[in-house]
């Protein structure tokens, strides 16, 4: 088979292969073995257009329904692997008033530090990732085994007009932003005939310069099950447990399954999914809270590469 067209099916099939951190969802995370490129460097464009409801970023829900647009641009030379990231995420940011008192009050009022935070309103994020690739030894008899090491960084403005209590004067403009360091690693352990793959995931994400200034940091292991071919659908689930600070709960505050129908239309090249991702937290003040993301989405590659 020639290598280009290895290359397509490669980023036409095996999108979201190799989910690790949690944001976001509907991220194709292009898995590429660089065994498959014959040493060659490559360039692929993917366009991802959905709809989801009831989102969360960072496990930290919006509560409400929005479109998406994701664009990823991913380069792959020899181990590694750079990947440019655009999302948006559409809906409307919430009015932001003050009050004439001292000290001044914001309203909404920001959530206590013991309560999950608030996720940033919906906007543009940019996010830049470095991967590398290492070979580990397979079972006797298989291949050897290729994971992924990568960090990520990403970045979202946040622009705030704030307004007098009941009133359209401006008291404030605020240009904040927040922005995410993340570092996961894909793990695979062998126990009698079976093989388990995963994935470690630290991440720090901080937003400054708001009305709602809250940090947080992420220990989580992500487990990926046998994909499930059923006919032309393939089925593909996950399972992350993990610790996030900031909320007023220790140790174990995260338990989010995810579930994926992938279905791939050889005609136009575009790939269907549909998500259901339960997700359970835990804060201080309200304990135990489930939330449950659904989200149906295309993507398409839009131009791949091969550069000797």
């Amino acid at each position: 088979m020639p290598i280009v067209i290895r290359l397509y099916l490669l980023v036409s099939l095996l999108a979201a292969s190799a989910i690790g951190q949690q944001r976001p969802l509907f991220d194709p995370d292009d898995f590429v073995d660089p065994r498959y490129l014959d040493g060659r460097r490559a360039f692929a464009s993917r366009l991802v257009v959905g709809a989801a409801a009831n989102l969360a970023d960072d496990y930290r829900p919006l509560e409400k329904n929005a479109p998406f647009f994701h664009l990823a641009n991913s380069f792959y030379w020899s181990k590694f692997q750079i990947d440019f990231k655009h999302t948006q995420i559409g809906g409307e940011t919430p009015p932001v008033q003050l009050c004439n008192c001292v000290p001044p009050l914001y309203f909404p009022t920001a959530s206590s530090s013991d309560s999950t935070p608030t996720p940033p309103p919906p906007g543009n994020k940019e996010t830049l990732q470095f991967g590398f690739y290492r070979q580990t030894p397979g079972a006797p008899g298989e291949p050897s085994n290729m994971l992924r090491y990568r960090l990520t960084w990403s970045w979202q403005p946040i622009h705030t007009v704030v307004t007098y209590l009941n009133t359209d004067q401006v008291a404030q403009r605020l240009s904040g932003h927040e922005q995410s360091f993340g570092l996961d690693a894909d793990t695979h352990l062998r126990i009698g005939e079976r093989d388990l793959w995963g994935s470690f995931v630290y991440a720090r994400t901080v937003r400054s310069g708001t009305p709602d200034n809250r940090s947080q940091n992420e220990l989580a292991y992500t487990h990926r099950f046998p994909a499930v071919p059923v006919k032309s659908v393939l089925l593909r689930a996950t399972l992350t447990l993990g610790g996030v600070s900031g909320r007023g709960a220790t140790g174990l505050n995260v338990v989010n399954p995810y579930f994926e129908a992938f279905w791939h239309h050889y005609s136009s090249q575009a790939n269907l999914h549909l998500v259901w991702s339960p997700q359970a937290t835990r804060s201080g003040t309200g304990g135990w809270e489930h939330h449950n993301q659904v989200a149906l989405f295309v993507d398409r590659k839009l131009w791949a590469k091969l550069f000797r």
